[in-house]
């Protein structure tokens, strides 16, 4: 299955475009604006080359600020537009994530993250990212883009 796992911000996303069966990174973009990741969803749409949509909602602990807010409108056009080409949409708490990859413990959550992903895909940063000239299947990935896989993977059943 082709999973576009999305990241979300106020005004940049990170994605990436996830093969579950070769379990590999087919591309990915750390930082996005909200019109280029529907511009995205709606060409893969389109072409039917994404079997899902996986978001990553938002969830407010007490007071939310402007920067929650916003991003929680980003996820509801992401949705909406994702919807629109028919694409099925799962959405997923971050707490749901980290469940799902185990990560636990103290420490920063993004980094611990990064690690368990780095873990599935080959078990060193060498095997699962590999260089220019050997690729490994999280080749390419950077900032927000982690995060985006790590939606990616879960939403497609990890």
């Amino acid at each position: 299955m082709i999973v576009l796992g999305i990241d979300p911000g106020p005004e940049t996303c990170g994605i990436a475009l996830y093969d579950t069966e070769a379990q590999a990174v087919a591309s990915s973009h750390k930082a996005l604006s909200v019109r280029q990741v529907i511009e995205a969803i709606r060409r893969h749409g389109v072409a039917r080359e994404v079997e899902l949509v996986a978001l990553e909602r938002v969830q407010s602990y007490g007071i939310a600020g402007s920067s929650l807010l916003r991003t929680s409108e980003v996820v509801g056009r992401l949705w909406q537009a994702a919807e629109r080409e028919s694409l099925p949409v799962r959405l997923l708490y971050r707490r749901e994530i980290l469940r799902a990859l185990d990560v636990t413990g103290r420490g920063s959550r993004d980094a611990l993250v990064r690690q368990r992903l780095l873990e599935i895909h080959g078990g060193t940063k060498q095997a699962a990212v590999g260089n220019k000239k050997a690729p490994g299947p999280l080749y390419g990935v950077a900032s927000h883009a982690w995060a985006a896989l790590a939606v990616a993977v879960v939403g497609g059943g990890a």
